[in-house]
């Protein structure tokens, strides 16, 4: 039996394809052993935190928009409740839903546009979702249309699909009419059945065997998944407020990338993302969802 190979391997991808931004990754094997994995995003830093200075607490949401045409929600909404937060206000039940609302169009086409276009390919072996299409037409028109529904969410309370221009600090400049919203249920009935298919579909592709004893970071907010509002929780047992996040995290920049590295005081690294915001609340799913999460995993 020969001896393991103590040889030093390097795998570099000097462009990854499947994320929104400019990154590459560098992985360094010491005969069959992981010794380093450095992932470089070598994006421009943009200085959002410069631009707001001097500027009107008003026009904090809409410049923060601008950070991504594909989630222009999460800093716009995150931009509304620091804003609100220092001026004291309390948001009606009736804004906070439609906060919460378009949200939700973000996830919906958000998520499907990961899940479908960028994440599916990879895992079926194919360039992209135009080779997908060609095998499986019927799955990326179903993507494409679910991901319709979610941009019309967001242009019915927002006003467009990319970097809405109606949510303000502490409302709405404008908000919909009760016939607008229900012109958007057939749609999204559809589409829930839609995004009910897209799980089992996924859920059906080879995942690699492999475990990791992560520490989870996420909102919580008891009585509903937690999206526009909640504390900080950790799988570690942190509970804090939004506002204690610099007395318990620590950003600091490396030079491989222009990304800022964010640790946990007495953690270290940490996951954030939709499977810590599953493992810290999958029991505030709605039963809907909770049982399609079961039939995955049985998958």
């Amino acid at each position: 039996m020969s001896e393991p190979s103590s040889e030093t391997r390097e795998i570099r991808t000097d462009y990854l394809a499947r994320v929104e931004g400019e990154g590459a990754m560098l992985v360094r094997l010491k005969g069959d052993e992981l010794e380093e994995v450095q992932f470089k995003i070598f994006e421009p830093p943009r200085f959002f935190e410069a631009l707001l200075r001097g500027r009107q607490f008003s026009e904090a949401p809409d410049i923060t928009a601008r950070i991504c045409g594909i989630c222009p929600i999460a800093y716009m909404a995150s931009a509304c409740n620091a804003m609100e937060q220092v001026c004291g206000i309390e948001l009606p039940e009736g804004i906070r839903l439609l906060r919460r609302l378009i949200y939700c169009g973000e996830w919906i086409e958000s998520h499907t546009l990961h899940v479908a276009m960028l994440h599916a390919p990879d895992f079926l072996g194919y360039h992209g979702a135009v080779e997908l299409a060609r095998d499986r037409r019927d799955l990326v028109e179903l993507a494409l249309r679910l991901k319709k529904a979610g941009n019309e969410v967001m242009r019915v309370v927002g006003g467009r699909e990319v970097h809405p221009i109606n949510i303000r600090v502490g409302g709405v400049y404008r908000a919909p009419t009760k016939g607008e919203l229900r012109a958007l249920v057939p749609e999204l009935e559809w589409a829930r059945g839609a995004a009910l298919e897209l799980v089992r579909w996924t859920a059906g592709f080879d995942f690699p065997d492999y475990e990791h004893d992560y520490t989870f970071v996420a909102m919580r907010q008891p009585g509903e998944y937690p999206l526009e509002r909640g504390r900080l929780a950790s799988s570690a047992g942190l509970d804090i407020s939004v506002d204690e996040y610099e007395e318990h995290f620590t950003e600091t920049h490396v030079e491989r990338s222009n990304a800022l590295h964010s640790t946990l005081a007495g953690v270290g690294a940490y996951l954030v993302g939709p499977l810590a915001r599953y493992a810290l609340n999958a029991g505030e799913l709605s039963p809907l969802a909770r049982d399609a999460a079961r039939e995955a995993t049985r998958s």
